[in-house]
């Protein structure tokens, strides 16, 4: 099932349209409140002044005497189509005259003023009578040194001049100014946003695909090619830009120069190793059939000289001489099935082995070998019976050749430590056994460990160099492992680590 891949172009796009929505949205909504508030505050300022023209007049009349007009002048002031009523209170709230004569020695009440009284500036009220929108204009009547010819001078407040405004017409045009608000910002979002998309996308996001379907047709090509081939990688076609995406077209380049550069290097090393595998194979064919010449003849004088030494008597200065030869005859016989073992290696003959039984009988034959020596065998076996399958010969051959070299590493005297165990580890899906054989000996050096499995190294003056090479070979074709730690002048410990079962068997 093919997974969605949610894309840079789509994550920015996202991104993008997002943050013009919610910017769109603050600045239409904030828009609309200032347009409105600016026309409610125009609408209040042109009611204010027909108030205050109104309370001029009032005052006016007053001062001359002429209150019997004052109907006359309120009626005149609701031809304005944005007023609707004029009328004039008492300093109680009463209505004393009104332009439509309606409620005339009423109470003056509005639901949100609880008492007129309670006004003692030019005040708004808005308010919604039958679905429609109006606006009070409260203007207190100040008593004045000129009004105290009628009236009590103690007096504060006279009365108050009322103006009711219609803001219907005002809410109409707040409507038609928020729809263009709307539009306008919806115009604007919609350049703004084709524009950044525009931008990012031959910008950022088609020179990253271009990066990355090269990256593709590389990685591609790095599958399908072979490290000895001389095939080259295409580099990418730098932009003309001077930016971040140059700087990663440039970076990447370099990238492909330096793969280039490594598989020529590869391509010449694996045919130099191929080369030398060539030569080491003819070698080696010419080494396994000499050793094969030579091994015949080394059997026959061997067993002529037995033959010698048993008929020789012990006095006779030439049974030393018979004796020395044997040795050396056997030194070259054993290089020669050394050289064997390795040139043309048998695959193992898998059997049911006992581990336990494996090692006592390997320390059997090691121990006779060197009896001028005082060495100590510390042998640690688990208490049930440990059965593998393995090759008993060639891993007597593996546990030979390891306690041989712990005991040659010891000078005088010693201790020879063997332990066998089950392993708490996993090897793949298979338990484990471990056999780790330690010496007290001389150590080996640092520097000489990388090498102790390659043939033919040695750091002794007699061998051949094979031992641990066949050693391991042996242990990896039981699917195991050996591994060997040392430390100068302090000891070695060889790990062997094999699996219980051979391929489930």
């Amino acid at each position: 099932m093919l997974k969605y891949k949610f894309g840079l172009g789509r994550k920015v796009a996202v991104i993008v349209v997002s943050a013009l929505l919610f910017f769109s949205i603050c600045f239409a909504f904030f828009a609309h409140v200032t347009g409105y508030k600016m026309l409610e505050k125009q609408a209040q300022a042109k009611a204010d002044g027909i108030a205050e023209f109104g309370k001029g007049i009032l005052e006016h009349l007053m001062v001359e005497g002429k209150p019997h007009i004052l109907d006359r002048v309120l009626r005149s002031a609701i031809i304005s189509p944005q007023i609707n009523d004029v009328m004039i209170l008492d300093k109680d709230g009463i209505i004393t005259v009104r332009s439509t004569n309606k409620d005339i020695g009423k109470k003056f009440k509005l639901a949100n003023l609880s008492d007129v009284s309670a006004v003692s500036k030019e005040s708004f009220f808005p308010v919604v009578e039958n679905k429609n929108h109006y606006q009070y204009v409260v203007n207190p009547v100040f008593n004045k040194p000129n009004c105290y010819s009628c009236h009590e001078s103690s007096g504060k407040i006279l009365g108050y001049y009322v103006v009711k405004a219609s803001m219907d017409d005002l809410l109409k045009v707040a409507e038609e100014h928020r729809s263009l608000n709307i539009i306008f910002t919806l115009l604007i979002v919609i350049g703004i946003g084709i524009t950044i998309m525009l931008a990012l996308y031959y910008i950022v996001i088609k020179p990253v695909n271009r990066l990355e379907r090269h990256m593709n047709r590389i990685g591609e090509a790095v599958n399908h090619s072979k490290t000895y081939d001389d095939t080259q990688f295409s580099q990418l076609n730098e932009s003309k830009r001077n930016d971040e995406i140059s700087d990663l077209e440039k970076a990447f380049n370099k990238l492909i120069n330096r793969l280039n550069e490594s598989k020529a290097k590869l391509s010449e090393m694996h045919q130099n190793q191929l080369e030398q595998a060539d030569r080491m194979f003819t070698v080696g064919e010419m080494a396994a059939s000499l050793a094969h010449e030579i091994k015949n003849p080394i059997s026959g004088v061997i067993g002529a000289l037995q033959i010698f030494d048993s008929e020789t008597q012990s006095g006779d200065a030439r049974k030393e001489i018979i004796g020395e030869m044997m040795s050396l005859l056997q030194r070259v016989n054993n290089a020669v099935n050394d050289l064997l073992s390795y040139a043309r290696p048998k695959p193992p003959v898998f059997e049911t082995v006992d581990v336990n039984s494996l090692v006592n009988k390997t320390l059997s034959l090691i121990t006779p070998l060197q009896p001028e020596k005082k060495i100590n065998y510390n042998v640690v076996l688990v208490d049930e019976s440990l059965i593998i399958s393995a090759d008993s010969n060639q891993m007597q051959q593996v546990l030979f050749n390891l306690m041989l070299n712990a005991l040659q590493a010891m000078s005088n005297k010693g201790t020879l430590n063997v332990f066998v165990k089950k392993s708490e580890r996993s090897f793949g899906k298979e338990n484990l056994v471990e056999i780790e054989i330690t010496d007290n000996g001389v150590g080996i050096k640092p520097e000489t460990l990388p090498f102790l499995f390659k043939p033919f190294f040695t750091t002794k003056h007699k061998g051949t160099g094979l031992g641990l090479a066949i050693s391991k070979r042996i242990i990896e074709q039981h699917s195991g492992s050996i591994e060997i730690t040392s430390e100068a002048g302090k000891g070695t410990k060889a790990k062997i680590s094999l699996p219980l079962e051979q391929n489930g068997k």
